[in-house]
């Protein structure tokens, strides 16, 4: 528990400054103030009423009104304030909380934006997902509760204050009974905990399944595999309403013993105030009136507190989450948001790599030079470290060991995010958002022209497809370009790239995917780009490169 607070209070954000606290605190004073003199204005109210043989109001209610009208207006304006009071300290809570969620939300996602990709191609997609459908969520409903206790707790201290005036005896008595019975449902709240715990780990299980569904879906329908995935998301999610139900069942078993207990604990304690004490009237009334408003506020509290503690691991999963990924972050940037000179040439010297300290090295020693304007054929088997010397040259991971220079001038992690603003990175399977053609091309250069798009489309092979398309530019693309077929989505990538106008530009087996007639036509779209940036091109199909400056082989991570 006091591992999940703390891991709250490392979540903090500016969101809960400390005005909006000390006013939420002095809501929250209010709040129990009122409720205890609207209660005790009851005592002289059923006075003037008749209830006991009392003419003149004395000690506590000496400064009130002693007419009934006088009373019942004081009575109103108190119940007045504390409906506003009321009103406003939930309005207040419920900013606090919710601004708090959407300041985490943001926060994890910058963390996530801003972390190296060496640390997050180690994660699962599907953690990610997770953290943002349902463990912020939880976290959300875990401070709406961390907010709402206090004020639960002042109003039932307001209570017990009123009946310590009228009983002080019984309500010492009651207090002390109040204080066994917590103790005694200790073993509640522990295990509500440990089933938050179980909740969490399904609820990640969920999000698994759905994210590695969604990504296989093709290949789902291919295999006939609908009914393997259904069965593994049905258990998943069996799982997580398990847990759910598991804690729902924890707590109406609680509220039942509690309405026992404290219904039989509290008729005995007005019995006894009753017939042993001999209390007035007004003062029995409202005593019954206090301890009658005691009981559900009681269990309001244990069922706050019980639901606290299941939410409350949601605090560790999201801080872990978040610490990792800001602990991972890129190196910050230099001073200077210039773009790196390269005008002579990119060399890698003595570059060694490998993705972990334990793990053997893919690269062993490389040495390469690029020179500017070049276009250069990388190929090799599978496995050989063709990507991760692609990945080293755009600046996404950093060598082991050996360096990489670019004009003479080392790519340190600090220089390493300027530098990919100069780079242009194509996969084999092209990325595309699931809008118009301009959306798409936009992504890479925001304030591209409609005639810079169209030059990228041209130089890309792809001006006289779009110029045929009906709504042109605005055309959807689909969900990843479903509506064009594959030789069009690498185009299309291609001229986002291109728009970019990169110094440098990185190709990854980008017409593997393709057939024989859109693979040729694809590569001879990139030769003919030779002179216009530096061209590292990675294909298993050298050969049909006929321009490229030259060739290299790599092999079991060395360059033959």
């Amino acid at each position: 528990m006091l591992a999940d607070l703390r891991a709250a209070w490392r979540l903090r954000s500016g969101q809960a400054g400390p005005g909006r606290l000390a006013f939420l605190t002095l809501l929250i004073v209010l709040a129990g103030a009122t409720d205890g003199v609207g209660l005790a204005l009851l005592v002289p109210l059923l006075n003037s009423l008749g209830a006991t043989d009392v003419s003149a109001q004395s000690g506590l209610f000496a400064f009130l009104p002693r007419t009934l009208g006088g009373l019942l207006l004081a009575f109103l304006c108190v119940v007045l304030v504390r409906a506003l009071v009321s009103r406003m300290r939930q309005m207040v809570t419920a900013r606090l909380s919710f601004d708090f969620a959407v300041a985490l939300r943001v926060r994890a996602y910058a963390a996530i934006a801003h972390a190296s990709w060496s640390y997050l191609q180690r994660q699962r997609t599907a953690d990610f997902h997770a953290l943002f459908s349902t463990e912020i969520e939880r976290v959300e409903h875990a401070t709406h509760l961390l907010l709402e206790a206090p004020a639960r707790l002042s109003i039932l201290a307001a209570h017990f204050v009123v009946a310590l005036a009228i009983a002080p005896g019984f309500t010492a008595l009651a207090l002390a009974f109040g204080g066994a019975l917590a103790w005694l449902m200790r073993h509640q709240l522990t295990e509500s905990r440990r089933l938050g715990e179980v909740a969490s780990q399904a609820n990640v299980r969920v999000s698994r399944e759905i994210t590695e569904f969604l990504q296989a879906l093709k290949l789902t329908k291919v295999y006939g595999a609908e009914t393997q995935h259904v069965r593994a998301f049905a258990d998943a999610a069996r799982s997580a309403e398990g847990a759910d139900l598991a804690a729902t069942k924890l707590q109406t078993n609680t509220r039942f013993m509690l309405d026992c207990v404290v219904a039989v604990a509290l008729a005995g304690f007005l019995w006894a105030a009753a017939s042993w004490a001999g209390l007035p009237l007004a003062d029995l009334l409202v005593l019954i009136l206090v301890f009658q408003r005691l009981l559900p506020m009681l269990q309001g509290v244990q069922e706050l507190g019980q639901q606290f503690v299941h939410a409350s691991p949601a605090y560790r999963s999201v801080a872990g989450a978040i610490e990792a990924c800001e602990a991972a972050a890129d190196a910050p940037e230099a001073t200077t948001r210039e773009p790196v000179a390269f005008e002579r040439e990119i060399r890698l010297e003595g570059v060694r790599f490998g993705y972990g300290e334990n793990q053997a090295e893919i690269l062993r020693g490389v040495d390469l030079s690029l020179p500017a304007g070049s276009l250069t054929v990388l190929s090799g088997v599978s496995g050989a470290g063709k990507s991760t010397i692609l990945d080293l040259l755009g600046g996404l991971t950093a060598p082991r060991s050996g360096r990489i220079l670019i004009d003479g001038r080392e790519l340190t992690p600090q220089i390493a995010p300027a530098w990919r603003r100069s780079v242009g990175t194509m996969a084999q399977e092209a990325f595309l958002f699931h809008a118009s053609i301009r959306a798409n091309l936009a992504w890479a250069q925001p304030l591209a022209s409609d005639e810079a798009m169209r030059e990228a489309l041209r130089l890309a092979g792809l001006a006289d497809f779009t110029a045929a398309l009906p709504h042109g530019l605005d055309t959807i693309v689909g969900d990843r370009g479903a509506n064009l077929s594959g030789g069009e989505r690498q185009r299309l990538a291609l001229a986002r790239l291109l728009l970019r106008a990169p110094r440098l530009i990185l190709l990854d087996e980008p017409a593997s995917a393709l057939d024989a007639g859109n693979e040729e036509r694809i590569l001879e779209t990139i030769a003919g780009l030779k002179g216009r940036a530096t061209i590292l091109l990675v294909t298993h199909r050298p050969a049909t490169v006929a321009t490229a400056d030259r060739h290299v082989v790599l092999v079991e991570g060395r360059l033959a």
